[in-house]
């Protein structure tokens, strides 16, 4: 019924096409596919957003993560943000130049190198987050106090069970 109302003309109106449908063998009742639908959305939107303060996403997810966790060694950084190891490394350098970061050595083992925020890179981070929660927000709107807890608990235990560790969630691990 909706198909042959999409076709129709009305009123000197061309008609759009009709939308493509995303039923595909049950593929919106996967809880996987919507939410990587979802973050692919929010992340685009804040990556939008970060671009009109001068600022890349992947610059965003870097100083998020060390905001939450200063002094991971890089390999952590790269688990933590999602990114490649070889992208981590031409951003952390790219972050050092713009004064955001500052690599150093470990004492322990000159093997690994912890990145730690400078305080230009906390004031970035803070512009940055103003627009994160703007969006976050965004995608919550509606939800009362008691849906948006269910939804963060049933995440975490999701995460959990596939065995991701929240790195973000472990000061004291260094």
């Amino acid at each position: 019924m909706a198909a042959v109302r999409d076709r129709q003309v009305t009123a000197g109106r061309r008609a759009l096409p009709p939308r493509p449908s995303v039923r595909v063998h049950g593929l919106e009742e996967m809880l996987p596919y919507l939410m990587n639908r979802l973050a692919g959305r929010l992340n685009q939107n804040l990556a939008g957003r970060l671009r009109r303060l001068g600022y890349s996403f992947q610059e965003w997810r870097v100083l998020a993560v060390l905001a939450a966790r200063d002094g991971m060694t890089l390999s952590q950084l790269t688990e933590a943000a999602m990114l490649p190891q070889p992208t981590l490394s031409r951003l952390a350098a790219r972050l050092e130049r713009r004064g955001f970061l500052k690599r150093q050595a470990s004492a322990r083992d000159s093997r690994f190198v912890h990145a730690r925020l400078t305080p230009r890179g906390r004031a970035a981070y803070r512009r940055m987050w103003h627009e994160a929660v703007a969006e976050y927000r965004a995608a919550v709107s509606g939800f009362d106090a008691a849906e948006t807890a269910a939804l963060m608990r049933a995440m975490r235990r999701m995460i959990g069970n596939v065995g991701i560790e929240l790195w973000v969630d472990a000061p004291g691990r260094r």
